[in-house]
This record gives C-alpha cells, sequence and structure tokens, in this order.
C-alpha cells in the first residue's frame, strides 16, 4: 500500500497551475520500494498529477532519504514530467487474412504462330511496288498465304479460296495501303 514520504511546503509552479507536491512510496511486487511524485492544485481542485516512478530502491529507509533530498528544481522537472509521459512508438504489426497461400492457377492460351514469311513485302514494296508484284509471281501459294497471315494483310477475308493472282493483288494493296498512310 502506498504512503506519502514527504510532503513539501514551497509550491511548484508551471504555465497551466500551482501545486503542492509530495513524494509517494510504496513496496513493489519485487521487493524493492518504488516512488513517484503527485502533485496536488494549490487551489483544491481535484486534477491531481501523478508523476511515473521517479525512484527505485532496496530498502524504505533508503526511499525516505531519497524524497527527502529532492530540491525544489528536481520537483519542476517532475511536473514537467507528468505532464508529458515518455512517448514510446511501437510499430502495428498486422495480422494476415488469409491462413495459406493461394492455389497455383495456371492459364492456358492457345497461340497460333503467325508462318514464317520467305520475303517482307513492305521492305520489298517501299522500294518498288513493281519488283514487289514480280516477286509474288514466283512464290507458289502456300508462300503467298504466308505472307499475308504474318503481316496480317487478308483483313478479314476468307483467303483460302482465292487464286494466286488474287492472293498477290491482295499482298499488293496491303502494302499500297499501309505505305499510303505513313507517307501523310
Amino acid at each position: 500500500m502506498a504512503e506519502v514520504l514527504t510532503s513539501f511546503a514551497t509550491p511548484v509552479r508551471d504555465h497551466f497551475g500551482t501545486y503542492y507536491a509530495r513524494a509517494v512510496g510504496r513496496q513493489a511486487s519485487d521487493h524493492m520500494w518504488e516512488s513517484w511524485i503527485e502533485f496536488v492544485p494549490i487551489d483544491g481542485g481535484s486534477d491531481v498529477l501523478v508523476s511515473e516512478i521517479e525512484s527505485r530502491q532496496p530498502e524504505r529507509q533508503h526511499l525516505v532519504y531519497w524524497a527527502t533530498g529532492l530540491t525544489h528544481v528536481y520537483l519542476e522537472g517532475a511536473l514537467g514530467r507528468a505532464r508529458k509521459p515518455v512517448t514510446i512508438r511501437v510499430p502495428v504489426m498486422d495480422e494476415p487474412i488469409s491462413d495459406q497461400p493461394a492455389a497455383r492457377r495456371v492459364v492456358m492460351q492457345r497461340v497460333f504462330p503467325r508462318p514464317d514469311a520467305v520475303l517482307d513485302p513492305f521492305e520489298v514494296g517501299g522500294h518498288s511496288i513493281e519488283v514487289l508484284r514480280q516477286e509474288l509471281k514466283a512464290l507458289n501459294r502456300r508462300r503467298l498465304l504466308n505472307i499475308i497471315s504474318a503481316f496480317d494483310l487478308g483483313r478479314d477475308r476468307d483467303v483460302t479460296q482465292m487464286s494466286d493472282a488474287h492472293l498477290a493483288a491482295v499482298i499488293v494493296a496491303g502494302v499500297e495501303g499501309r505505305l499510303s498512310t505513313r507517307s501523310r
């Protein structure tokens, strides 16, 4: 049980008020003696300020000796400490929402590789459309279809039923159309 070890006759002042100070002590659970300071308003108000532990001693008489030796300057500091307790910043530990990782998801995508084209119609057509026409005449049907597919020149048409001459014309028209929009 706590007891008043000593009271101080000279009031302690700060910007917020004037107080009578007294050292209070008790025996702690570890059998040490601990003391703190109480600040009672001089006007009799009920807002008593209490400091944290100011001293710990092995014996009660050591604690009384410590309390009777406190100076007015020490009491002013203890009043400041009672008004502004030590702030310890502790990181907030987040709690997980899940108990286990998500199951592995595998997404399958069918990708149809574009066929390799035997020539780049834009490179050849960029130099000469007439040379492009001549080179396309020399290619077989499968290679013409590969060029149309590789460079996306079909424009949603069914080119599988066209003749080789029509396939070459589709390639030339596609190249001319894109080259003319680039030159604008």
